[in-house]
């Protein structure tokens, strides 16, 4: 089973927890996750919570860092691509960019109210963007290989997604069965049955990094206007157990709040213990090149030299240690280290470290 899955970690939620461990349910041979950093940027919830000291890029790789160190955890072996390169991709590509928008024109509002009746889904609070990113991931995942040869020779069988894609699964195929394409969609799989337990003012979710009076301000503003369901305390504690095994469950309304509040923030404790013992991993990076402009610029003048240089720029050696493992003057490797920095190929430090370790080349859109 190759899975491709996405996620948007806009805080270290617990229902992006939870769909790691899912995921591992489903024994896959290859995962590719897709991050949804367009949507991330684009939260609220995810902007109030940066600082001064930390950038939204900063940020969001401290949210994904958790989710990478839990995968290492449970030996999945996974790649990581980021929907705005994919989606920079998928849109130069003129005939995939026609079927996305043929899709889109589908949809209307009456079908979107469908997604109301999703149990646990707070479908009203999906922006039009999103719905945008839910169509075009799913095409994504469909011509991954084509999109990312550098990280993918086989197309994904199964896609993994939560059960709002139910509510454009069936016009999706329906058009996709009337063109021609050499990949098959892949197979959806759901992850059921998990309440979301959400502030309904400020939409915040219980998070790793909160308190557990936090958490228990939420816990208590989620279940106040609403009549507290035994099934949805039911498939909350199926999530505790995944990490923390048996559990006591609350026995009286007055109990709900404390009890989930401290099942939830020793959850998190217990996820925390785990991904401290794991080293997140050095992931491939590429850079993608579909223009001729984009080619003159930072490829045709890659000669012999550069590339040798570039080999040797991995965050251990400085200009002087690459001057004498290649026998180029230490002139000539400052010059081309000045180079390399100004196209964004290299970091800007002593010891330089390559920003990309694969270039490709997509000659079908090329100009």
């Amino acid at each position: 089973m190759i899975i491709y899955t996405n996620i948007s970690p806009v805080t270290k939620a617990y229902t992006n927890i939870n769909h790691i461990y899912y995921l591992k349910k489903q024994n896959p041979k290859k995962v590719y996750l897709c991050v949804w950093d367009n949507f991330v940027f684009e939260h609220p919830v995810f902007e109030k919570g940066l600082d001064h000291t930390t950038n939204k890029v900063q940020k969001l790789q401290e949210n994904i860092e958790i989710l990478e160190k839990l995968m290492d955890h449970l030996n999945l072996d996974y790649k990581i691509i980021y929907l705005s390169e994919a989606m920079d991709r998928f849109l130069k590509n003129s005939e995939y960019s026609q079927i996305l928008h043929k899709i889109l024109s589908r949809f209307k509002i009456q079908d979107l109210e469908k997604g109301t009746e999703i149990d646990y889904i707070p479908f009203n609070q999906i922006s039009f963007s999103k719905i945008n990113y839910i169509i075009a991931d799913y095409l994504i995942a469909m011509y991954l290989p084509e999109l990312f040869p550098e990280l993918c020779s086989t197309a994904p069988n199964h896609y993994l997604t939560s059960e709002r894609f139910k509510v454009f699964h069936k016009k999706i195929d329906d058009y996709l069965s009337t063109s021609y394409s050499k990949y098959k969609p892949p197979k959806p799989v759901f992850v059921k049955r998990v309440p979301v337990i959400i502030h309904p003012e400020k939409e915040e979710i219980p998070s790793i990094e909160m308190s557990q009076e936090k958490i228990k301000r939420i816990v208590e503003e989620h279940f106040k206007d609403k009549k507290i369901s035994d099934i949805e305390i039911n498939d909350l504690f199926e999530v505790f157990r995944e990490v923390l095994g048996k559990l006591e469950k609350p026995k009286t309304k007055k109990q709900i709040a404390d009890l989930i509040s401290k099942h939830f923030y020793d959850y998190f404790s217990k996820i925390q213990e785990i991904v401290q013992k794991e080293n997140a991993k050095e992931r491939t990076k590429s850079l993608f090149i579909s223009e001729k402009q984009e080619f003159e610029k930072k490829i045709k003048p890659l000669n012999s030299i550069k590339l040798q240089i570039l080999s040797y720029c991995n965050g251990n050696n400085t200009s002087l240690d690459i001057s004498r493992k290649t026998e180029i003057k230490l002139s000539t490797i400052s010059t081309y280290f000045n180079y390399l920095k100004k196209q964004g190929l290299i970091t800007n430090s002593r010891k330089p470290k390559r920003t990309v370790d694969n270039i490709v080349i997509n000659l079908k859109d090329m100009v």
